[in-house]
């Protein structure tokens, strides 16, 4: 049987789940919302026992406990990100929380698990990123292990966060691996290099679209891309070679590492490369990357620099 993720409007502690999934701090103390609801029913005293026996859990981090009075036989607590600007790594932390909290479940043979919309309360974080972040998480889960049968509910108990997780559960029936440097061939960057500044804000909607990379459908797509903390890497598809390198700043001045191989890439000064690599992250960083167009836009560049 398929593995399956589904939204309830009800309250966690309802769930007739393997495990559930407490929205925890790093204390692991009992606080409010869904984290409060959770110590109340599972017994108050034994669950902060349990807890306190852990001691702490770093966020982006999950660890297991009994489930005591409720009916899942687990509480598992993951410790989701603080929002500040989705410039700090939050995302990569979220998406951590929820697959940490994934991997105990089925490490302890549950086959199902019941989530809140982790960090989505008093951390702040966006309601519909969050359920975006969490359907990612969920679906790059599933997909590493398509053998394994996990059925993963999410209770919410307001309906329009309800609805917007039904809307986001649809969307995620597109693909949504996130690009990692394993994906593509790879060739290292030359000697042969330069480097620049390059000054331009970023919104966290953008940064999103940044690190979630590009893995090519085809030898067309032109670009490899993926990004390593704050740092994104350009690969030429057909070639693997590194073209840009560009570590992204709080200040919203970023440097730029750019292949100077004439035999890798044609364009030889930094203000020629200002505007192509505007252009370039001006597509990158759209909710959906349009490579189709991209490579059109280039290739009639190349054949008008031919004539």
């Amino acid at each position: 049987m398929k593995s399956t993720i589904d939204i309830k409007e009800i309250s966690i502690t309802a769930l007739d789940t393997d495990a559930i999934v407490n929205a925890a701090n790093e204390q692991l103390a009992a606080g409010g919302g869904v984290c409060g609801a959770i110590f109340d029913a599972a017994g108050y005293a034994k669950l902060q026992k349990a807890c306190d026996k852990i001691g702490h859990c770093p966020t982006g981090k999950a660890v297991i406990t009994p489930g005591f009075a409720l009916k899942a036989k687990y509480v598992v607590h993951a410790v989701g990100p603080v929002w500040k600007d989705g410039q700090h790594g939050e995302p990569e932390k979220l998406r951590s929380a929820y697959k940490n909290a994934l991997q105990l479940a089925v490490d302890n043979h549950c086959t199902s698990i019941g989530f809140p919309l982790i960090s989505a309360g008093i951390y702040g974080y966006p309601e519909q990123r969050a359920w975006s972040d969490a359907m990612v998480a969920c679906k790059q889960f599933l997909d590493e292990d398509p053998d394994e049968e996990l059925h993963i509910t999410f209770a919410v108990i307001n309906h329009e966060t309800y609805k917007n997780g039904v809307k986001a559960l649809r969307t995620a029936a597109a693909e949504y691996k996130i690009a990692d440097k394993s994906d593509w061939k790879t060739e290292e960057m030359p000697a042969v290099r330069d480097a620049f500044v390059l000054t331009r804000r970023f919104t966290a909607e953008q940064m999103d679209a940044l690190r979630r990379g590009n893995i090519p459908k085809g030898m067309e797509d032109k670009w490899f891309r993926y990004m390593s903390g704050n740092t994104l890497y350009a690969h030429r598809s057909w070639t693997g070679n590194c073209i840009y390198i560009i570590d992204f700043n709080d200040d919203d001045n970023h440097q730029v590492i750019v292949n100077r191989d004439a035999e890798q890439y044609s364009c030889s000064s930094v203000d020629e490369d200002r505007i192509r690599l505007n252009e370039l992250l001006d597509r990158w960083s759209k909710p959906n990357y349009d490579y189709y167009n991209e490579w059109l836009s280039e290739t009639a560049e190349m054949l008008n620099k031919k004539e």
